[in-house]
């Protein structure tokens, strides 16, 4: 892409924040763009990692296989999200499998060139330490959710987690960029399609939350915090 979109568009991904407009333009020299279409697979769980990549826009769901063979979602990946460099760090196969959620494009960088970026430049180093430890406590506090929290207030901690890093504010309230379906939000909370619809449709009753074109959109995210933090049956 052109130079002055390149870094207009890098200038906005988390990972390289702190870096001048030279290293962003190095950065940029070596990734090459790929488009994927809704439902199609990038990666698959135990495949050979050999490249990360950058969501430029659309969205990626990564998820894992169960032992009961279900599909259990992970995170979601947004525009300025980076993804894939663990199995480039530890040169171990994918641990989980990448798909898109809707039509999106990724940019794309070769394992050498990204450990030659890592190895040259320390603030993209310690970005990625950084967001590899974010991502860490993210997934503790996740586990904890699943351990203590019923369905209702896992979708509320769920929901402000995504509108963190994927809300723009909007005249309705912070709509989180990413389009969630029941299933897709079902397997990120580890519950039935069933029981997250039910919460779902209880926190639209309270004004909570709306459905604004196939997005969901935060009305009221000092409730679902205080939801998180409550103990009282609420439905």
């Amino acid at each position: 892409m052109p130079l002055e979109k390149s870094l207009s568009f890098l200038h906005q991904v988390p990972i390289l924040d702190g870096l001048d407009d030279a290293e962003l333009a190095a950065f940029g020299r070596d990734l090459s763009r790929r488009t994927l279409e809704g439902g199609e697979t990038l990666f698959y769980q135990g495949d050979a990692g050999n490249a990360v990549y950058i969501v430029g826009s659309g969205s990626v769901r990564i998820y894992v296989h169960a032992e009961e063979g279900q599909e259990v979602s992970v995170v979601l990946y947004g525009a300025g999200d980076l993804f894939g460099e663990m199995s480039l760090l530890d040169q171990l196969p994918r641990s989980a499998t990448a798909e898109a959620i809707e039509d999106t494009v990724l940019w794309v960088m070769g394992e050498d060139a990204f450990r030659r970026h890592l190895q040259e430049d320390n603030q993209l180093a310690l970005n990625l330490m950084l967001t590899l430890s974010t991502r860490l406590r993210e997934t503790n506090e996740a586990i904890e959710a699943l351990a203590s929290l019923d369905v209702p207030r896992r979708i509320a901690k769920r929901l402000l987690s995504l509108a963190l890093r994927q809300g723009i504010q909007t005249d309705r309230g912070l709509r989180i960029t990413t389009r969630l379906t029941q299933t897709a939000l079902a397997s990120l909370i580890s519950a039935s399609r069933e029981s997250t619809n039910r919460a779902l449709r209880s926190l639209q009753r309270k004004g909570w939350i709306d459905m604004v074109d196939g997005y969901i959109v935060i009305l009221e995210p000092g409730e679902l915090s205080r939801l998180v933090g409550g103990q009282d049956t609420w439905w």
